[in-house]
C-alpha cells in the first residue's frame, strides 16, 4: 500500500502512543443494523481498528419451522461485514520516507449461525445465496414484462478438517461479487455436509433485510481509513 502524507502519520502514530479507553469503543445505527467501531494494541507501537456492520434475523424468519427445530432453541442468525485496518509505528531507523502506512488487513463476509457442529475429514459444506434484488418502480420494463431478473443465485463449497466450525462462517462468495449491494434481501441456506451417505444431510436458512445492513457496510467502509481512526482516537490534551 503506498505511504500516505506524513502529517496524517505524524498525528496517527501519536496517537498509537495512548491507551484508548473502553468507553471508546463506539456503535452507530443504521435501523435494524449498526456499525460497531472496536479498537485494539496488540503490542507497543501497533494497533488495530476493525468496523463491524451487524445485522440480525428476526423472529418472524422463523415463521414456519417446527417447535422441535434447532433454530427455535438457539442464537438467531447474524449477518456481519468486517473492515479491519492493522497500523504499524514508524521505523526510528529510517527518515520519513520509509514510515509504513497503515495496512488494510481483510474486508469479508461472515455469518453467525449459532449452530456448533463440526465438519469431519471428507466432508464439506455447501453455501446457497439467494437474493431479492431490488426493482425499479420507476421502470417501464418490471419483471412481468420481461425486465430485470428479481432474484439471483450463488452457490459456495467449503471444505476444511475438524478444526472447521459451522458456528461462524466466512461467505466468500458476497466479496466475490456485488449481488449483495442491489438487493433488498438475502437468504443464506447451509448445506451440512453437502453429500454424505452415512448420516443424514442437515440443513439451515436465514434470511436478512439489507435495506438497512446495506448503509452499514457503506459507513463501515467509508471510515475504515487512517484520516478516520486519527479523528475517532485522538491524541489526549
Amino acid at each position: 500500500m503506498k505511504s500516505i502524507g506524513g502529517s496524517i502519520l505524524c498525528c496517527l502514530f501519536a496517537a498509537l502512543s495512548f491507551a484508548v479507553r473502553a468507553d471508546e469503543i463506539k456503535t452507530v445505527d443504521f435501523g435494524a443494523a449498526s456499525v460497531v467501531y472496536d479498537y485494539q494494541v496488540s503490542r507497543e507501537g501497533v494497533a488495530m481498528l476493525s468496523l463491524n456492520a451487524l445485522v440480525s434475523e428476526t423472529n418472524d424468519s422463523l415463521r414456519g419451522l417446527k417447535n422441535s427445530d434447532p433454530r427455535r432453541l438457539g442464537k438467531l442468525g447474524q449477518l456481519i461485514y468486517q473492515c479491519k485496518l492493522l497500523l504499524y509505528a514508524a521505523d526510528k531507523n529510517h527518515d520519513s520516507d520509509y514510515e509504513m502506512a497503515p495496512m488494510l488487513i481483510s474486508r469479508n463476509y461472515s455469518l453467525f449461525t449459532g449452530v456448533g457442529l463440526s465438519l469431519a475429514n471428507g466432508e464439506r459444506l455447501g453455501i446457497k445465496v439467494r437474493t431479492l434484488q431490488s426493482v425499479d418502480t420507476a421502470s417501464l420494463f418490471t419483471p412481468e414484462l420481461g425486465g430485470n431478473e428479481i432474484h439471483k443465485e450463488l452457490w459456495q463449497d467449503v471444505g476444511a478438517g475438524p478444526g472447521f466450525n459451522l458456528r461462524q462462517i466466512n461467505v466468500n462468495v458476497l466479496m466475490d461479487s456485488d449481488v449483495i449491494r442491489s438487493a433488498e434481501n438475502i437468504e443464506i441456506i447451509l448445506r451440512f455436509p453437502i453429500f454424505q451417505l452415512q448420516k443424514s444431510v442437515r440443513q439451515w436458512s436465514y434470511s436478512f433485510d439489507l435495506n438497512d445492513f446495506n448503509q452499514a457496510v457503506r459507513h463501515a467502509t467509508e471510515n475504515c481509513t487512517p484520516e478516520r481512526f486519527v479523528e475517532l482516537f485522538p491524541r489526549d490534551s
